[in-house]
C-alpha cells in the first residue's frame, strides 16, 4: 500500500511540472512557449493562435513589398548662432516608391525665416536592403541634392549612406549608420569641405500602431569654422490605419550653450 502511494504521488509531481513547463508564456499573450511560433510580440498585440501579431507593424523604409507613400510635413528649427535667421520654418513633401529590396524618393520643401524665405534642396534617394540574417539587416544608399535652394554658389551635392540595424527580438531594434557627403559649392567667404555622419539608437515596437526611438548623432558642417553637431534625437511612428500613419521626430544639440533643436511632425499616406 505505502509502495502504491509513493509511485501516485511521484506521478502526480511529474504530471504538475509537465503541465506547469506546457504553459508557460514569456511574452504573455495566452499562447504556450510549446507552440508559439512568435515568442515575443509586443505586449498588447492581438496574436493568432500560433502567437503571432495579426497586424505587424513595419515602418515605411522596412517595406519589403511594393508600395508608393506621400507624406507631407511640417516644422521648425532654432539655431541661435544665425543672427535674423535663429528660427526656421519649414514645410515638406516626400514621395518613395518601394519595389523589392529598392527604394526611390524624392524629397523637397519651402522654408521661411524673418528675413528669407523660398525652396529647399530637392534630394533624390536611390536605397537597397541586404537581409545577412534573419535579424540582421544592412542598407546601402546614394544621394543627390539638387540645388533648388537660391544662393550663389549652390551646387550639385552626393552622398553615400549605409545603415545597419539588429534585431535581438521582433519588438527591439538596434541600428547604426554612416554617411559622407560630396560638397561641391562654390566657396563665397567661408572654406568648404566633405562631411561625415554618424548616429546609433535603439527602437521598441510598443503595439502593431506605435514604434518609438532614441539615437545619438554626429554631424560635421560643412563650413570649416563650425563645429560638429552632437544631438540626441528621438522619433515617434503611428500607424493610424492600413492607410494612414504619422510620425513626430526631435532633435537637441547636447554641446552647445546656444539652443540647436528641431521639432517635425509629418502625415503619410500609403497609395497603394
Amino acid at each position: 500500500m505505502m509502495k502504491m502511494t509513493r509511485i501516485l504521488l511521484l506521478w502526480l509531481t511529474l504530471h504538475s511540472l509537465s503541465s506547469a513547463q506546457s504553459t508557460i508564456d514569456q511574452d504573455m499573450d495566452g499562447v504556450p512557449d510549446t507552440i508559439d511560433q512568435c515568442i515575443d510580440t509586443p505586449f498588447l498585440d492581438e496574436v493568432d493562435s500560433q502567437g503571432c501579431s495579426t497586424n505587424t507593424l513595419k515602418l515605411p523604409e522596412e517595406k519589403d513589398n511594393d508600395g508608393l507613400d506621400i507624406s507631407f510635413g511640417y516644422g521648425f528649427s532654432n539655431n541661435e548662432d544665425l543672427i535674423g535667421r535663429d528660427t526656421q520654418y519649414t514645410t515638406k513633401v516626400q514621395i518613395t516608391y518601394y519595389h523589392n529590396t529598392w527604394s526611390y524618393s524624392l524629397r523637397t520643401g519651402y522654408f521661411k525665416t524673418d528675413s528669407d524665405n523660398g525652396m529647399q534642396d530637392t534630394t533624390l534617394k536611390i536605397k537597397r536592403k541586404f537581409k545577412l540574417t534573419k535579424s540582421l539587416k544592412l542598407g546601402l544608399g546614394l544621394g543627390v541634392k539638387l540645388p533648388t535652394y537660391d544662393f550663389i554658389g549652390n551646387k550639385t551635392d552626393y552622398t553615400f549612406y549605409s545603415s545597419l540595424t539588429y534585431y535581438p527580438q521582433s519588438s527591439l531594434s538596434i541600428f547604426t549608420g554612416v554617411s559622407h557627403t560630396f560638397i561641391n559649392d562654390e566657396q563665397t567667404i567661408t572654406p568648404l569641405r566633405n562631411t561625415n555622419t554618424f548616429y546609433i539608437g535603439t527602437g521598441y515596437y510598443f503595439t502593431s500602431h506605435f514604434y518609438a526611438n532614441i539615437a545619438y548623432s554626429y554631424a560635421q558642417s560643412k563650413f570649416t569654422t563650425e563645429h560638429a553637431a552632437n544631438s540626441i534625437m528621438s522619433t515617434l511612428f503611428y500607424k493610424i490605419n492600413k492607410k494612414w500613419f504619422t510620425t513626430l521626430s526631435y532633435s537637441h544639440e547636447i554641446d552647445d550653450e546656444d539652443l540647436h533643436n528641431s521639432l517635425n511632425i509629418k502625415f503619410g499616406y500609403s497609395i497603394w
